[in-house]
């Protein structure tokens, strides 16, 4: 095994790699070279300490390494772990654990963050092993039809687009913190691939929804708290839902299992769990 920090160079090997790596994952995973991309700019992963396990000319395994500011903390963001179906349980991923993290440590990097797949118990175990503990436990809901909710919009609802989010504002609304991929840096960083709407009574906006554009993917979604159950964030639903390309499900992704009231309320409107995720963190 030949484990390196990769460069730019390498992105389409990079990008072969992932696709095969995830081939088999248990929720369809299939990003185009584009798409690739854009996960690489929404998570702020450097090529240049991204790490690869090459076989002569083919990498057989990489971890995608984002960097930024976590809770305060100067934290590096594993963007995606993977390994190619016909090399795995060969020590890959350990080998490329091993070659980073004291890199990472050595240049003032303070926390490891990342995500892993509950039923994941090979990844769990390396993680644990590696020092990583559980923070949060996350959800992807889906909807694979029509919003579920058969009640009326309130007619002094008012939807429309959100060309610069006052995020000091915003956040107010939140029950609770969004994963490092919905964050508002994230968000920020891949403004072209998103679209944000604003729900507004009499002027004020009171609910807001970030998604991806075509997909139906929600990165954040709240409703300030006088303004709930009013039919706020079902509006918001159906105005994504009306932006959607056809063939694809509504998802909310990595919602913080905690926040019971939210979980609920998707539920409620035709969500079904489909993954659960651990978020993990290793501090150096």
């Amino acid at each position: 095994m030949d484990c390196r920090f990769l460069s730019e160079d390498y992105f389409t090997k990079l990008y072969e790699a992932f696709i095969e790596a995830f081939s088999d994952y248990v929720v369809p995973f299939a990003l185009t070279e584009a798409q690739f991309r854009n996960h690489i700019v929404l998570n702020a992963v450097d090529l240049e300490r991204t790490v690869g396990c090459l076989d002569g000319d083919k990498l057989t395994g990489f971890s995608l390494n984002g960097f930024g500011e976590w809770e305060g903390r100067s934290t590096v963001y594993d963007a995606g772990t993977g390994v190619i179906p016909s090399r795995r349980r060969q020590g890959i991923s350990k080998a490329m654990f091993d070659l980073m993290l004291p890199v990472f440590k050595q240049n003032g990097i303070e926390q490891f963050l990342l995500e892993v797949v509950t039923s994941n118990t090979g990844a769990i175990t390396l993680y644990e092993n590696l020092g990583f503990r559980p923070v949060r436990e996350f959800a992807l809901m889906q909807c694979d039809g029509p919003i579920n909710s058969s009640a009326e919009i309130p007619r002094d609802i008012e939807i429309r687009e959100i060309d610069v989010p006052d995020w000091g504002f915003l956040t107010t609304f939140w029950d609770g913190k969004p994963s490092w991929q919905n964050s508002t840096d994230a968000v920020m960083r891949s403004l072209k691939a998103k679209r944000i709407l604003g729900a507004y009574v009499e002027g004020i906006c009171c609910g807001y929804i970030v998604f991806s554009l075509g997909f139906g993917r929600v990165a954040q979604m709240a409703v300030a708290r006088p303004y709930r159950d009013r039919g706020i964030a079902t509006a918001l639903l159906r105005a994504m839902q009306a932006e959607t390309d056809d063939g694809n499900s509504l998802q909310v992704v990595n919602i913080d299992k905690s926040l019971t009231a939210a979980m609920n309320f998707l539920r409620n409107r035709g969500f079904t769990e489909r993954l659960s995720q651990h978020e993990m963190i290793k501090p150096f």
